[in-house]
Parts: C-alpha cells; structure tokens; sequence
C-alpha cells in the first residue's frame, strides 16, 4: 500500500534520517494496518520539496543583531518574564535523570511521546523502539480509555515505585510483556504492525540510548516552559517559515508547472500507478505547508489524481481558502448563506487534524464541505512539529482510518 508523506517549512533534505525511519515505522504499524496493508508491499513517498525553494542570498545577514547601536530605552520588558520560565526550566533540569518520571506524573503517554519522538539507532533499532511505544500507546490508551479515566500514578500506581527513567523504562517494558490486549484493542490496526516488526523482550536499544540525550532541553519540553518562547527574536526556523511559504507561492504563481509542482506530480503518479499495481488505496499524510501544496495539486494542478484518504495535521488550509490564496479558489464563493467550498471529488475521505495548541493549525471543516475536523489536544509548547512522530497521534488516527473501512 501506498502513502505519501508531504512535510511542512525547513525541510531541504532528509536531515534527519532517525525522524524519518520513526515516522514511517509509525505509518506502516498504525494507518497502513488499519487499511489492511500488505506489509511486503508497502512503500512511503517523501517528496522533498524544500530545497526547491530559494536559499537566502546573503547566508541570513538579516539575522545577526551582532553590532547594532542601541536606539535607546529600558531592557526587553519580557526579560523577567522569560527568567521566570527559566526557573521552571532548571526545576526540570535539575534531575536529568528523572525527566521521563516528570512527563508520566502527568501522562504516561506524554513520556511514551517524549521516547519515541528521541529514538536513535540503526534503521532496525528505530523501528523496534517505534514498535516499543506504539504497543506501549495501546496499553495505556486501554488501561486510561485514552486518559478519559485518569493518567499519571492515578492509573498506573506502578509510576510511583520507579525512582529514575531508566527503572521506568524497564518497569514499562515489564508491563507490556505480560498485558494482552482486549479484543477492542486487539483491532488489525495495532497487531499487524507489532507481528510484522517484532518487539524483542526487554527495552530496545533505541529506547534506551534516549535516556542519553535528555537534557536540560528535554527539561524545558517536559516543565511546557522555555524561555524562548517569550524572547520574540527571528530565528531560522521562523524566516524559513516566512521564506518557503512566500517561496511557493511566488514559484508557483510565475510558472503553471513549478518546480514544485512537478516534483509532487512524479511522487503522485508513482505512488497512484503503485496503488493500481496492487489493487490498495492510496493514502497522503500532508503536514503544515505541505497541506496547502496538496490542495493546490489536487484542486488545480492534478484534478486527474485520486486520493482515497487524505490527512492534514497542522495545515493552513482553511486560512488559506478563506484568504483565497489557492488557485482553484473562487473569490464570489464566501460562508454567506451557510455555503461550503464543495468536497473534491478526488478525495475520498479527508481528515484534518488540528491540535489547539499549535499555533499554526487551523480547522477546515467551517470552509469545505467533507473535511473531518479532528481535534488532537496535546497541550504542548512543541505540538506544531510533533504530530507525526507522536505514537498517540498514529494510534487515534489508526482507529478513524479503520472505522472508514467498516
């Protein structure tokens, strides 16, 4: 089976291989499952469009404040501000080896998200520590119905008898050998993937070589502090944020074919004549700015192309479409009178997953018709970049995926 995984903003090229071989370990072993995929077939696309977007021309001089004369007055106002998150930054910092022991007071989940989303290894090693959280994701969302019922020591007493992250790990590991899931757990969307990639007893070794690289900023994400979140200077991330997203547009709105057009349309057509070729659906992951690129091809640009399940996590979509920045998008259609933008008939199913907490993502299910709005509440400072290497944001997905094929 097929899928198609279009990134977001400050993607030149696989940079990060370990995020990469999480992320579609996670694919094959949730969504992929869900939709009874044959697991020797299937194959994930990663069109980097990212590189096809002009680089800075002067190596981001417009960053460095190096230098610059001051034009006078008082000290940041958001300096005591931002000490204050510092504080609460060192409190979590202060025991380095407890970092994962501080997320699980809250949500063990959130401490399963924490280790999948650190993995380091070999390709085999990252998918075993894939698997490793993701039957880990399935015990917790059944022993707390998916925290309905509580989470942290409340749920699982057993957290208040681990003393460091590491006892932790073990402790959870211990737990999985011996839970067996119910047969509402026990859906095709979990066992396939845990049969298919094996899970060796004891602690993968990708998940423990996490412990190793939880520092002092690991620190930050589990107190949902930091202070940089209050120092409001540009950084890198958030010019190329600026930059790709302007790059693309004003690429594709000077040529009909952009580089990045074409680029998407090769991955489509090998991905769609894959599909064919083994009688699955096709199935696209669109996260961020890759959501918007998306729309444009299937709404303008490849209206020829067919999309059984579409997925946007964090994506701009509905802004965009209200902005009428597509170009299939018409300026005399609005929301008066209750009218929708009318479903593309290309796609057969689209989910649009927003989390609240980033920033970035906008809901599209008020704007067109047959979008799912779907709300995926993490309460994160990260949420924008932290969807698709989270094992609960697969697992849920895992689940709509398969109600679709009931």
């Amino acid at each position: 089976m097929p899928l198609v995984h279009v990134h977001g903003i400050d993607n030149r090229t696989p940079q990060d291989p370990e995020h990469v071989a999480v992320r579609d370990a996670l694919y094959r072993q949730h969504v992929l499952a869900a939709l009874g995929c044959d697991q020797g077939k299937t194959r994930v696309w990663s069109p980097w469009w990212g590189g096809l977007v002009a680089e800075p021309a002067w190596d981001w001089a417009s960053l460095d404040l190096a230098g610059m004369e001051r034009l006078g007055g008082a000290e940041d106002a958001s300096a005591a501000d931002a000490a204050v998150l510092d504080v609460a930054a060192q409190a979590g910092a202060a025991e380095p080896d407890r970092v994962l022991i501080a997320a699980a007071a809250t949500s063990l989940q959130w401490a399963i998200d924490i280790v999948c989303g650190s993995l380091v290894g070999t390709e085999d090693e990252l998918r075993e520590g894939a698997t490793f959280c993701g039957r880990a994701t399935a015990y917790w969302a059944e022993h707390s119905d998916t925290g309905m019922r509580g989470d942290g020591p409340a749920v699982f007493p057993w957290l208040a008898e681990v003393t460091d992250d590491t006892e932790l790990l073990e402790r959870l590991s211990t737990e999985l050998e011996t839970w067996r899931p119910t047969e509402k757990t026990n859906i095709r969307t979990c066992a396939a993937g845990w049969e298919t990639f094996g899970v060796a007893s004891g602690v993968p070794r990708a998940a423990r070589s996490v412990l190793r690289r939880l520092n002092s900023s690991a620190a930050r994400a589990v107190t949902r502090g930091g202070a940089a979140l209050l120092r409001g200077r540009p950084t890198r991330r958030l010019a190329l944020l600026l930059g790709d997203v302007m790059g693309y547009f004003a690429q594709r709105d000077t040529a009909e074919n952009s580089s990045i057009i074409a680029l998407m349309s090769e991955a489509f057509d090998e991905a769609v004549g894959h599909a064919q070729q083994h009688g699955e659906p096709l199935v696209v992951v669109a996260h961020s700015m890759g959501g918007n690129i998306v729309h444009d091809l299937l709404s303008h640009f490849r209206p020829d192309l067919h999309v059984d399940l579409l997925v946007t996590a964090g994506t701009q979509i509905g802004l965009f479409e209200e902005l009428k920045l597509f170009r299939a998008s018409d300026r005399l259609l609005t929301g008066a009178g209750g009218q929708k933008v009318p479903a593309l008939p290309n796609v057969s199913r689209w989910l649009n997953v927003v989390d609240p907490a980033d920033p970035l993502a906008f809901a599209a299910a008020g704007v067109f018709a047959g979008a799912e709005d779907l709300n995926f509440g993490t309460g994160a400072w990260w949420a924008h970049g932290g969807y698709v290497t989270s094992p609960y944001f697969h697992h849920r997905l895992a689940l709509r995926a398969a109600e679709g094929e009931r």
